[in-house]
């Protein structure tokens, strides 16, 4: 949707569903246009300020306002089944856990993949 409406902030944010990210797709999608406005909601990017400026200056209808709020509701939920799921694994391996430290110590074998 960002390319769409010619909006580069992939280019200038690593991240651009952290919490800059995040809060300049909220404002856009209840309708701020402004690059400036925008640019300010970014922290901890101030080096990048006039290349967020630019990458900020697209034009975004309701149409993308809408399929944007949309893919961003997909994202939460995906996350909140992520973190459900999580939590299920950390429970089911409790009677485990001295197992898991020990493969944990494995190089290249994280916690995740010790679960």
């Amino acid at each position: 949707m960002l390319e769409e409406a010619n909006i580069k902030l992939s280019a200038v944010a690593s991240n651009t569903l952290g919490k800059s990210g995040r809060a300049i797709l909220e404002a856009m999608i209840q309708g701020e246009e402004n690059p400036e406005v925008l640019s300010e909601l970014a922290q901890g990017m101030k080096a990048k300020k006039t290349d967020l400026k630019k990458a900020l200056n697209g034009l975004m209808g309701p149409h993308q306002r809408m399929m944007l709020a949309t893919q961003l509701r997909h994202i939460d939920s995906l996350d909140e089944e992520i973190a459900w799921l999580d939590e299920e694994v950390r429970k089911r391996m409790l009677p485990f856990e001295e197992d898991l430290v020990l493969v944990d110590t494995i190089p290249g074998v994280g916690r995740r993949t010790a679960e």
